[in-house]
């Protein structure tokens, strides 16, 4: 029960932070309730972990999906419909594959497998004939353009680095302090993180 609370919770942060209702600062942890869950998972039932990440991970966006794509229900409800599950069961496929690395892999290298798979992904989402790129992680800074100056050097998919970047850096803070209880450790990846948000905003505003 605990896992699936956490895959609605990154379900609810991703969403809240999509332009069509808040704040894209929630982009930078909403996959970190998503990441716990698969880790609580991975350490506790190996036998059965497929099928519950999968789970955990269809709940996460099916929800970030049908919260901020709703509005297609208005030129066809099939088309919603289709569009909504589909797409969210390509993103549950990518994180699952992530699932299956991190079980035979090091943590740093199956979480750069992570976010390279993701960013291969959208890039594969903007051609080919079921091309349904709205939910590119990049483009949820699109109100606020003033922080992402620096897309006409990386495009789109910076933002999408940056995004899993902070996520990561979260997500393995919390996991250090989770083993080791060690408040510093925790702290130098919250602080770790921040960084790199000031980073990216701050120089965007130079720009």
């Amino acid at each position: 029960m605990k896992n699936i609370l956490l895959a609605l919770l990154s379900g609810i942060l991703l969403s809240i932070s999509w332009p069509t209702y808040g704040f894209p600062l929630f982009l930078f942890i909403g996959f970190v309730p998503l990441l716990i869950a698969e880790y609580n998972i991975r350490k506790s039932t190996p036998n059965t972990s497929k099928r519950k990440v999968f789970i955990a991970a269809y709940l996460t966006f099916l929800i970030f999906n049908f919260c901020t794509t709703w509005w297609l229900y208005y030129a066809s409800p099939f088309g919603m419909f289709f569009a909504n599950f589909v797409n969210a069961l390509l993103m549950t496929l990518i994180f699952l594959a992530y699932h299956i690395v991190a079980k035979k892999m090091e943590r740093k290298l199956s979480l750069v497998f992570l976010a390279t798979l993701w960013i291969g992904f959208e890039k594969f989402h903007l051609n080919w004939d079921f091309s349904w790129p709205w939910l590119n992680l990049g483009n949820g800074f699109s109100d606020f353009h003033k922080w992402i100056q620096w897309y006409e050097y990386t495009g789109v998919f910076g933002g999408t680095l940056w995004i899993w970047i902070v996520n990561i850096i979260v997500f393995r803070a919390y996991i250090n302090f989770s083993d080791s209880k060690n408040k510093t450790q925790l702290l130098k990846g919250l602080v770790a993180a921040a960084s790199i948000i000031i980073i990216g905003i701050s120089s965007s505003l130079y720009i």
